[in-house]
């Protein structure tokens, strides 16, 4: 495991991380904003503005997270080292809280202090960021009252710094850097930002060996980690979900969705690697087509969004023709092919609002067909939003068979294998 430091790469350990730490040192308050003020109100476009509200009002509210998580991990019975390293960070993560609310009060005009300021974007705030700051809040809480639990401490870093940080803080920052540099922009908030993604690099690096380590100690460790990244997954999709799913916020600075996506993902497998867990020990991207590129995986994602199936558990699923064959794509994936195949026929979906798919054995694999199957050896019967809950895990298929929002029909032996098929 490597970071780089002015160039190179070196091995990953907590000193040298520390001294990473000494050798770049930065001011918050000296950064100065009065030409990004100029630019905000002359320069920018509406749009611009919002997105950049949108971005980094999350940050700024991440930061506060992630100090509250921070403190509590000094707390736990980590070594001395891994100590030192948490309280520069905890250093950090102030100072990353003081650059954003300068821009956001000084720059954007939002509140007359940190607190009003915090008030004032939380309007901004995204479904999916709230559950995940809500999710690590939990974990933290827990942690406090049992700081000796190894596998709360995994969780609390797998959120803080993999996926909050790693996954998602990343992908979002650089995209508006990326065009406020080309362009000339904004150049006290360009050097902060330069300043936070220097910080955030360490962050990770060590937050991925500290996971790491804590995984490899313990079995415990290890699933509890593989728990909160598939949680917090579920709802990340959301952050980099734009308000009402309108992407000028993203295309307004010259950048695609997909390249968003794609680099979060990019980002998550890289770590995984380092800390050693398969994807395919995490059960929402256990079944993803890895033929795929991440392009075309970010675009798929894309489409489950604007259809409402990922991104915001609060709004119902419309399926597009396209999600659905991406739903039954991955289903055909995960089914269990042996217990299909004892089924000794057709799987088939009916809805009462589309046209309906089975799932076939052919020649050694599972594949999905739009269409009824015409002699099925087990029907399921349900609404469409239904299925797609269930096919992402939003809905858990037995209190939806208990609600009898999906209803199942065949022989009493072949619907007993309904738990092996999809377990």
């Amino acid at each position: 495991m490597t970071v780089g430091d002015r160039g190179g790469t070196a091995p990953v350990s907590y000193d040298r991380l520390y001294r990473m730490w000494e050798q770049n040192p930065w001011s918050a308050t000296d950064i100065d904003l009065s030409t990004d003020a100029h630019d905000w109100r002359h320069r920018l476009t509406g749009r611009q503005r919002d997105a950049i509200l949108w971005n980094y009002g999350m940050f700024l509210v991440g930061e506060d997270a992630g100090t509250k998580a921070l403190t509590t991990m000094l707390d736990t019975d980590s070594v001395l080292s891994e100590r030192i390293f948490l309280s520069t960070q905890i250093v950090d993560e102030a100072r990353h809280h003081v650059f954003f609310d300068r821009f956001m009060r000084e720059v954007a005009g939002f509140g007359y202090d940190r607190q009003s300021t915090l008030q004032e974007v939380d309007r901004h705030l995204c479904w999916g960021f709230r559950q995940v700051v809500e999710d690590l809040d939990r974990v933290v809480d827990a942690l406090r009252k049992k700081p000796k639990d190894r596998a709360l401490l995994a969780q609390t870093v797998a959120l803080c710094h993999v996926i909050m940080e790693g996954s998602l803080a990343v992908p979002e920052r650089q995209f508006i850097a990326r065009y406020v540099g080309k362009l000339n922009l904004l150049p006290g908030f360009s050097e902060g930002v330069r300043n936070v993604s220097r910080d955030e690099a360490r962050h990770v690096a060590f937050g991925v060996k500290f996971l790491g380590d804590l995984i490899k100690s313990s079995k415990d460790c290890r699933q509890a980690t593989i728990e909160a990244l598939d949680r917090a997954l579920r709802w990340s999709v959301g952050f980099l979900v734009p308000p009402n799913g309108d992407y000028s916020y993203v295309t307004c600075f010259d950048a695609a969705p997909n390249d968003v996506f794609a680099s979060a993902m990019r980002s998550l497998d890289t770590h995984l690697e380092m800390m050693g867990i398969a994807r395919t020990e995490i059960p929402l991207l256990a079944h993803e087509d890895q033929a795929l590129s991440y392009e075309e995986r970010a675009r798929r994602a894309l489409v489950l969004v604007e259809s409402r199936v990922v991104g915001d558990d609060s709004e119902e699923p419309e399926l597009s023709r396209e999600a659905f064959e991406i739903l039954f794509e991955d289903m055909a994936r995960s089914i269990n092919l042996e217990v299909a195949r004892s089924i000794g026929g057709p799987i088939e979906w009916d809805f009462s609002d589309a046209e309906s798919w089975h799932l076939v054995v052919t020649d050694g694999h599972v594949e999905a067909k739009l269409g009824g199957s015409g002699n099925p050896a087990l029907r399921l019967e349900c609404e469409s939003p239904e299925f797609a809950k269930i096919a992402v895990g939003r809905t858990d298929p037995r209190w939806a068979l208990l609600k009898r929002k999906l209803r199942v029909h065949g022989p009493l032996s072949t619907r007993a294998k309904l738990p092996k098929l999809f377990g």
